[in-house]
């Protein structure tokens, strides 16, 4: 009962915050970045990192201090960046690198094992361990940040993740701050029917610490489950990360600083390519095209699920993701181009 209570709370609280946030015209939308064209011409309250922060509190447990501490301040990064306190991408890497560097040794957040044996060679380092994961954890920030320029398609991903978490809990799996992952799916959904009707958008402060909540739970529920195949995590978490990689390769090859935000990204061609050619207005071009990536992979997701111990098949199926979204990218990038 008193979760449903808080959540209620927590809905009606983040109602009275966004009214404040646009009537004082603090922490919104426009802020002159070209990829917000791509969402709405509004000015939309940047507060759905503060939602999901103000939920996380609901699972505070003494245990997991350092965790809480640590979204804390990745929230602030956040919102500097939001606000435009630190216009400086180089300095938001640098200070994401430091705490997430800080954050992995002081908790010794390790990856026990990857099933490829040089891999875990180096993995037996301390150090090196910790550098790896930090860089897992980094790639996943920042690509979650990246695929947050549709509405729906950050929170949607997340929340099929979500409910991927809570399908191995019913299957008896252990689930690092499983309290933490059952109110998620509620946070969400209540951000993923906001987000539709432009009403509240993750801003970079919500997608940073997505990114570093879903890294740091599944890292530790595949540590506590020996039949998880590692693979089964780098699956679910494939199209962020791809994303960031994908743009970092790109940019290089036209010699722009991988740091630099652009809208060349693959939801922003598919937004690009449905507007244009079904003539839809941007709310519907925006939310089919979010909807279209997120329908494909809670397809993968569903079918990586009955083999999450088969390393195998999410191999396959990770290749696969890595096909397609090559192939796709380039066939609307020429499209783009002839058009």
């Amino acid at each position: 009962m008193n979760f449903f209570i808080y959540l209620i709370f927590l809905t009606i609280l983040i109602f009275f915050l966004n009214y404040f946030l646009k009537k004082n015209f603090f922490l919104i939308s426009v802020t002159g970045d070209r990829h917000q064209k791509f969402a709405s011409s509004e000015s939309i309250p940047l507060s759905g990192g503060i939602f999901i922060f103000l939920g996380s509190i609901y699972s505070y447990n003494y245990d997991f201090l350092y965790f809480f501490i640590f979204l804390f301040l990745i929230l602030i990064l956040g919102f500097f960046s939001d606000l435009k306190l630190i216009k400086s991408a180089i300095l938001r890497l640098i200070t994401q690198i430091s705490l997430v560097i800080l954050f992995v040794a002081i908790t010794e957040l390790k990856i026990q094992d990857t099933r490829i044996f040089l891999l875990d060679e180096f993995l037996k380092n301390i150090f090196f361990n910790c550098l790896f994961v930090s860089f897992c954890i980094l790639i996943l920030i920042n690509g979650s940040n990246f695929i947050d320029g549709l509405n729906t398609l950050n929170i949607g991903y997340y929340l099929l993740i979500g409910l991927v978490i809570y399908y191995l809990k019913l299957q008896g799996l252990e689930i690092y701050l499983k309290n933490l992952s059952f109110f998620l799916l509620f946070i969400l959904s209540i951000i993923f029917i906001i987000n539709i009707f432009n009403r509240m958008f993750l801003g970079d402060s919500g997608s940073y610490i997505l990114g570093f909540i879903f890294s740091v739970v599944l890292i530790e529920t595949y540590n506590l489950n020996n039949s998880l195949s590692p693979f089964f995590i780098i699956l679910l978490l494939w199209y962020p990360c791809f994303e960031t990689l994908f743009s970092i390769l790109r940019k290089n090859v036209v010699k722009k600083s991988p740091l630099s935000p652009d809208i060349n990204h693959l939801h922003q061609f598919i937004f690009l390519f449905i507007k244009k050619k079904f003539k839809y207005n941007l709310l519907y071009s925006n939310i089919i095209s979010a909807n279209i990536i997120n329908l494909y992979n809670a397809i993968i997701f569903l079918i990586s699920i009955n083999y999450f111990s088969n390393s195998q098949v999410q191999i396959l199926l990770i290749l696969l993701n890595l096909v397609l979204y090559t192939v796709i990218y380039f066939k609307i990038y020429f499209y783009k181009l002839k058009n």
